[in-house]
């Protein structure tokens, strides 16, 4: 399991870790661009604990300083494809099982 709170981690392994932590975690601990936030911190096919269902973009500017409010909503305007994002979660549930 990712240690998020004493280690940074790349994208790579957060996409490959995005069921197995909080998003609110992640948030809070690691530097994202604004692709990440918009394809995993702020969509909901990846907000599976009850924490992460409340992320709003006033808590993504507190903990992510370095991103700015007027891009990320602009960024979650434009983002219409998942294409770069990991499987949903029962697929990956799925596959982990066997």
């Amino acid at each position: 399991m990712l240690d998020l709170y004493n280690n940074k981690y790349d994208r790579k392994i957060l996409k490959e870790n995005i069921y197995a932590v909080k998003l609110m975690d992640i948030l809070k601990t690691q530097t994202l661009d604004i692709t990440f936030v918009v394809r995993y911190i702020l969509s909901d096919l990846y907000q599976i604990h009850i924490d992460d269902m409340n992320i709003s973009i006033e808590d993504v500017i507190k903990y992510q300083p370095h991103i700015n409010k007027r891009e990320l909503e602009k960024a979650l305007l434009d983002y219409n494809s998942d294409s770069d994002s990991v499987e949903d979660f029962q697929t990956f549930a799925e596959r982990e099982s066997k």
